[in-house]
């Protein structure tokens, strides 16, 4: 477990220093932690001072970052503490906006992040991998290809279009996982469907692991921490992001709430 102090603080607005420390969370992810120390600094500035200012990554996945550090710091969390690198499952991850944000924030510490998602639908996967492949492309063709090579492999992160039950058939594929990430768990759509997903997360997970969540609604929220306290996992911590993007739907928001459980009885 890390220190709370050892955790960067929490930020809420782009003129805060989040941009910076995505930014850099970033670069360092798609560099596959290689050092940066031959790139021009004045580019670097310039750079960080760009995405400070911009809405690369719009407002919400700015909340869903700050979300995350929160329940970090309350839950004390630290994913694969013991390991050089965190094996992360994302389930159900649609087109998955969020799949350059959660390697880059949990391998803030140096480790590397080996990020698997996965979704039955090929549509969803393919918007995936073509939103992935846009920002990484970004991300490096903006500094020296010394540095950060598009073709070396090193941001280790898989978008896998098939249900997550037949992951055991493909061998490069671990069997438990440091995190599992569900974001916009859907029990209402289908509570049987759901509560197998739940049920699935849990027994992905290490001795160690955390399953994250994060909802729309508050009443769903409740009822499904409910439901996974029943197939044996534990709330660490749940949190309301107060600057969830309000939806057409009443009381629907974007990541309205952020879970952090982890298992009752670990094995």
């Amino acid at each position: 477990m890390k220190d709370e102090h050892e955790i960067s603080p929490i930020t809420r607005s782009k003129d805060s220093g989040l941009g910076v420390v995505m930014f850099d969370s970033l670069l360092s992810h798609f560099s596959g932690k290689k050092g940066l120390s031959n790139v021009d600094p004045c580019l670097l500035k310039r750079m960080r001072q760009e995405f400070e200012s911009s809405e690369f990554f719009g407002e919400d996945m700015r909340n869903l970052w700050v979300m995350l550090e929160r329940i970090q710091i309350k839950a004390n969390l630290d994913p694969g503490y013991s390991k050089d690198s965190i094996d992360l499952l994302n389930l159900a991850c649609g087109y998955c906006e969020e799949g350059a944000i959660l390697p880059a924030f949990w391998g803030r510490s140096g480790q590397s992040v080996q990020q698997f998602s996965v979704d039955l639908r090929d549509a969803e996967i393919d918007k995936a991998r073509r939103r992935y492949a846009a920002t990484e492309s970004i991300f490096k063709s903006a500094i020296d290809p010394k540095v950060v090579s598009s073709s070396d492999g090193s941001s280790n992160v898989e978008f896998i279009a098939d249900n997550a039950v037949n992951l055991s058939m493909y061998g490069q594929i671990p069997s438990k996982f440091d995190i599992v990430f569900i974001r916009h768990q859907n029990l209402w759509h289908d509570r049987k469907i759901w509560q197998k997903i739940y049920d699935y997360a849990l027994s992905c997970l290490s001795d160690s692991g955390v399953l994250i969540i994060t909802s729309y609604f508050d009443r769903e929220h409740m009822l499904a921490l409910e439901l996974i306290k029943l197939l044996g996992g534990k709330v660490l911590v749940t949190e309301k992001n107060e600057s969830s993007r309000e939806l057409d739907f009443p009381g629907k928001s974007i990541d309205r709430h952020v879970a952090a459980i982890a298992l009752t009885n670990p094995q």
